[in-house]
């Protein structure tokens, strides 16, 4: 059987996974309150040079005149765009459908919309999937929303969408709601909001 990531005790090993966030010990047991393992999140958020001010993405006639300033996951090595989307989609929310509806608005479409325009000085931006997703939750009571200094204006209280389809249900697209730290899947033609990422 091959290996993955390594030898185990030795230096060739450099990955890890993730706190989850968790900091409270729960009844006495011994749970990841207690242990707290893995490695802490390190962001380093840019906002100056290339990183300010913002860059016009265009849907439908539509303008997000969306901030240049980007969150670099020093674990997971991606670049996140530290606001999400909005004066777009159907009802010029942000929000948007998985699938590419009449109009031309969809979370795709955002994501290439993001490259034309170069958004932060790159053209690589892609929506992330729900690992990556994941990286970002907080698991602490009352809320599992990502660092509010990282990424301070994110809706948390509705779905982001990922990248995937639900591998069970096979034709609905997954989303993550960071209040709850909830996983969902939802019709395509459903308006999620969207972020963008590269990198990885």
């Amino acid at each position: 059987m091959g290996e993955i990531g390594g030898e185990i005790g030795k230096e060739r090993v450099l990955g890890g996974l993730l706190k989850t966030g968790q900091t409270t010990q729960y009844d006495g047991y011994k749970d990841d309150g207690y242990f707290e393992k893995g490695l802490s999140k390190l962001y380093t958020i840019l906002t100056t040079g290339q990183y300010a001010g913002t860059t016009n993405i265009t849907l439908n006639a539509k303008t997000d005149a969306h901030s240049n300033n980007c969150v670099y996951d020093q674990r997971t090595k991606l670049m996140w765009s530290r606001y999400a989307a909005a004066s777009i989609g159907p009802a010029t929310d942000g929000k948007l459908p998985w699938t590419t509806n009449a109009n031309g608005e969809g979370v795709f479409a955002v994501a290439d919309a993001a490259n034309v325009a170069k958004l932060s000085g790159y053209s690589d931006w892609r929506i992330p999937n729900i690992t990556e997703l994941n990286t970002l939750l907080n698991m602490e009571y009352p809320t599992a929303a990502p660092n509010t200094t990282a990424f301070p204006a994110w809706i948390t209280n509705d779905s982001f969408y990922s990248s995937n389809l639900d591998p069970q249900y096979g034709d609905y697209p997954m989303g993550m709601t960071f209040l709850s730290s909830y996983r969902i899947h939802y019709s395509k033609a459903t308006a999620k909001y969207v972020a963008l990422v590269r990198g990885g």
